[in-house]
C-alpha cells in the first residue's frame, strides 16, 4: 500500500468559506497560534525521543552483560525503523482523512474528485507541502499561504480522527496478529519485524477492507454534517465492492453466522451465508431502531439503514448488532452536548469500536449468551 494516492488527490482544505460550525474556537485558535511548534514537537517525539528512549531502556536492561556502544547504536537504528513504521500507518490514516474531506465537499456538489485544491479567496492552487496531511494545516497556522484566508478547523480534526483510528487499527490487526479478529494461542505478541518480513496476507486484506468501511462511514458523517444528501453513488460503490469481495473471497468475513472463525471453513463461497445474515439482521435492527427508538418514518432514515446493511455485509450480523447498540448509546451521549447529532454522525465511531473489539464479543456470545456457556 502507498499513501501517494490520497496525497496526490489532495485535501479540499480551502474549498469552503463556511464558518467553523461545531468546532471549539478556543482550541482551534490554540492550534493556529502554536501550529509550527506542535509540528516540531511531534517530529522530535516520534523520530528522536521515542526511539532513543527505547534504545536506552534496552541498553539498561542488559547492562550486566557490559554491552558496547555499537549495541546502543544498533538498538537506536532498530527502534527508529519501528517507530517510523508505526507512524507511517498513522500518517496513512491522516492522508485518508484528507481525501475524505475532498469527497465530502466535492461529491455532493457534483464536482470531480480529480485536480488540485484551491483557495476560494485568491484562486491559488494549493501546493503539495500545503496539503501535507496533519502537518500542512498546522504549519500554515490554519490560513492560506497567499491571502491569509482562514481554513476551517474541521479539516485538521477529520485528519486527526482518521489518523488515530486507522493507526490503531493497523497496530491491532497487522502488528498484533489480528488479535481483534481471531483467538490467539498463548501470549499476545507485538512485532513490527514479523509483519515487515512475512506479512499475513489475510490480515492485510482485513485491514484494507475495514479501513475502507470506516472511511466510507466517515464520509457519510461529513456529508450529513454539511446538511447535504449522501449521493447514491456512495452506496452503489460500497455494496458492489463488498458483495463482490464476499462472493469471490471465501474468508472475506472474520466469522461465520454461527460464530466460527471463518478460516476453519474450507468450502467455496463461505462468506456468502454470513454476508446474507449480516444484511438481514442489520436491516431488521435498523428498522427497529428507526421506528421504535427514533419514531421516524423509514424514508427519513433510508441512508442510515443502507449504512448499517453495509456494516452487516462486510462484518457479519454479530458486528451489526454491536454497532447498532453502540450507535444508540453514542447518539444519546452526544446529544447531551450537541442536540442536532444524528446516528450517522457517530456510526463510524461505533463501527470502529466494533471492529477493534469484535473477538471479545464473539467469545462472549460463544461462551455465555448463545451457546449456554460451560
Amino acid at each position: 500500500m502507498t499513501v501517494k494516492e490520497p496525497i496526490a488527490k489532495t485535501t479540499e482544505q480551502a474549498d469552503t468559506d463556511q464558518p467553523e460550525d461545531n468546532v471549539d474556537q478556543v482550541q482551534v485558535n490554540f492550534f493556529r497560534r502554536n501550529g509550527r511548534i506542535i509540528v516540531c514537537l511531534v517530529i522530535l517525539f516520534v523520530f528522536l525521543i521515542t526511539p532513543a528512549s527505547l534504545a536506552l531502556l534496552k541498553y539498561y536492561k542488559v547492562r550486566y552483560l557490559n554491552p558496547t556502544p555499537a549495541f546502543l547504536v544498533e538498538q537506536l537504528a532498530k527502534y527508529s525503523l519501528l517507530t517510523s513504521g508505526v507512524f507511517w500507518f498513522f500518517f496513512f490514516g491522516g492522508s485518508l482523512g484528507s481525501f475524505l474531506n475532498v469527497i465530502a465537499w466535492r461529491l455532493p456538489r457534483g464536482r470531480t474528485l480529480l485536480g488540485s485544491s484551491y483557495c476560494p479567496g485568491c484562486d491559488t492552487k494549493l501546493k503539495m507541502r500545503d496539503n501535507f496531511p496533519l502537518f500542512g494545516w498546522l504549519w500554515l497556522k490554519g490560513k492560506c499561504r497567499t491571502c491569509d484566508m482562514e481554513i476551517a478547523g474541521r479539516y485538521i480534526i477529520i485528519e486527526l480522527l482518521a489518523a488515530m483510528t486507522i493507526g490503531l487499527l493497523a497496530i491491532i490487526e497487522l502488528f498484533a496478529a489480528g488479535s481483534n479478529l481471531q483467538s490467539l494461542p498463548g501470549q499476545l505478541t507485538f512485532s513490527v519485524e514479523q509483519f515487515v518480513m512475512s506479512p499475513d496476507q489475510r490480515l492485510v486484506g482485513y485491514f484494507v477492507l475495514h479501513s475502507s468501511l470506516i472511511a466510507l462511514l466517515m464520509t457519510a458523517a461529513l456529508i450529513k454534517l454539511q446538511q447535504q444528501v449522501i449521493p447514491k453513488s456512495v452506496f452503489a460503490f460500497g455494496f458492489s465492492l463488498y458483495i463482490t469481495i464476499a462472493i469471490c473471497c471465501p474468508h472475506a468475513l472474520p466469522y461465520t453466522e454461527t460464530h466460527q472463525e471463518i478460516t476453519t471453513v474450507e468450502y467455496p463461497f463461505a462468506s456468502v451465508a454470513p454476508m446474507f445474515w449480516g444484511l438481514l439482521i442489520s436491516l431488521c435492527g435498523g428498522l427497529v431502531f428507526t421506528r421504535l427508538l427514533m419514531a421516524k418514518p423509514v424514508k427519513e432514515n433510508l441512508d442510515l439503514l443502507l449504512l448499517l446493511m453495509l456494516i452487516g455485509t462486510i462484518l457479519g450480523w454479530q458486528a451489526a448488532v454491536i454497532s447498532i447498540t453502540l450507535m444508540a448509546l453514542l447518539t444519546f451521549l452526544a446529544r447531551l452536548f450537541y442536540k442536532k447529532c444524528s446516528p450517522i454522525h457517530v456510526l463510524w465511531l461505533a463501527a470502529s469500536i466494533t471492529i477493534l473489539t469484535l473477538q471479545i464479543w464473539i467469545a462472549e456470545w460463544q461462551n455465555r449468551l448463545l451457546d449456554g456457556g460451560s
